[in-house]
C-alpha cells in the first residue's frame, strides 16, 4: 500500500486557531486509496449462544429480511446520518440484532458522519520497536511510518493483549473535522481515545466491535471512515456486494463488556467470530 499523506485544506478558521489545526492535522494516519486485495482472516468460531443468536432466533425469517434490507438501504444514502425517526429505528435495530446498546451520539459527541464508505487503513505501531513483521496477519498491507493519532498503544511500557487488539481492530474517523475540534481538542481527543465502535456491514451480513485509534481520512479522498487491516478484510469491507459502503456507530459499553472482532449476523449459521490467540 503506498504511502499517502493526508493534506488537508484549512478553511474558515481564524490565525489564532491555526496551531489547533495543524495539531489536528498531525493526528491524520496513512490514507490508503486501493481497495485491499486480501482474504478474509479465519477466526474461531464461537459456538457458545450469543444475545446476537437469540434475536435471530427469536424473529421470522421475513422480519430478519425487512431489517436487513432496510440497513443495506441506509448505506447507500449520501454520506452522512440518518433523520431522527430513522436513526431512532436503526439504532433500536442494531441493539437488538447485536446485543448490546449502539447510538449515534454518545454522551452528547456525535461524529459528522454515521453512513459513509471505509477506506483501508494501515497496521499502526504499537510501540517503538514495533515492526510489520510483529503483526500477525495481512502484513500485505503495510505499517504506517508515524505514530496513530494517539500514540503508541502500550500501556506503562507494555505490549498487552487488550493493546494487541485495539490495533487489530481499530477506526480511524475524521476529528479534524468536527465543528467544536478548534476549541475543544484538548478535551475531545482523550474523549475519543480507543472510543468502542461498531462498523456494520449489512451486505454480507457482518459487524466489527473496534476502537478509535486515529484520525483521518482527509476529505479530498472522498471517504468518511478508515479500518485497519482486520476490520477490512474480516469485515469484508470491499467485497463487490460492500463496495465499502457502511454504518459507523458507537458502543455504549460503560463496563467494557463488549469485545472486540467480528460479528457474523447471519441467520443460517449465527456464530460470533472472534480473532486467533496472537503468537
Amino acid at each position: 500500500m503506498p504511502d499517502q499523506s493526508a493534506t488537508v485544506k484549512q478553511t474558515s478558521q481564524t490565525p489564532g486557531t491555526a496551531q489547533q489545526v495543524l495539531a489536528a492535522l498531525s493526528l491524520a494516519g496513512q490514507v490508503a486509496l486501493h481497495r485491499p486485495m486480501g482474504v478474509p482472516h479465519p477466526g474461531q468460531v464461537k459456538a457458545a449462544m450469543t444475545e446476537t443468536d437469540q434475536w435471530l432466533g427469536m424473529v421470522s425469517e421475513e422480519e430478519y429480511r425487512e431489517v436487513l434490507n432496510k440497513l443495506i438501504g441506509y448505506v447507500h444514502l449520501p454520506a452522512g446520518h440518518l433523520g431522527k425517526t430513522d436513526e431512532l429505528y436503526l439504532e433500536q435495530q442494531l441493539t437488538d440484532l447485536l446485543g448490546f446498546q449502539v447510538t449515534a451520539e454518545l454522551e452528547g459527541h456525535r461524529l459528522n458522519h454515521s453512513i459513509g464508505i471505509m477506506g483501508a487503513e494501515q497496521h499502526l505501531m504499537r510501540s517503538p520497536t514495533d515492526s510489520l513483521s510483529g503483526h500477525d496477519a495481512f502484513q500485505e498491507a503495510g505499517i504506517a511510518p508515524n505514530r496513530g493519532a494517539f500514540g503508541w498503544f502500550t500501556e506503562n511500557g507494555e505490549l498487552t493483549q487488550e493493546a494487541i487488539q485495539r490495533e487489530k481492530y481499530y477506526f480511524a474517523v475524521q476529528l479534524m473535522y468536527l465543528p467544536s475540534w478548534n476549541a475543544e481538542h484538548e478535551t475531545l481527543k482523550p474523549w475519543y481515545k480507543y472510543r468502542k465502535m461498531v462498523m456494520v456491514n449489512p451486505a454480507n451480513e457482518l459487524a466489527v466491535v473496534g476502537v478509535v485509534a486515529d484520525a483521518g481520512p482527509a476529505e479530498w479522498v472522498q471517504k468518511q471512515f478508515g479500518g485497519s487491516p482486520e476490520v477490512i478484510r474480516e469485515g469484508k469491507v470491499w467485497s463487490p456486494q460492500s463496495a465499502g459502503h457502511v454504518l459507523l456507530y458507537f458502543v455504549d459499553d460503560p463496563e467494557n463488556k463488549v469485545p472486540l472482532g467480528v460479528i457474523s449476523l447471519k441467520r443460517t449459521a449465527p456464530a460470533q467470530i472472534v480473532p486467533g490467540p496472537t503468537p
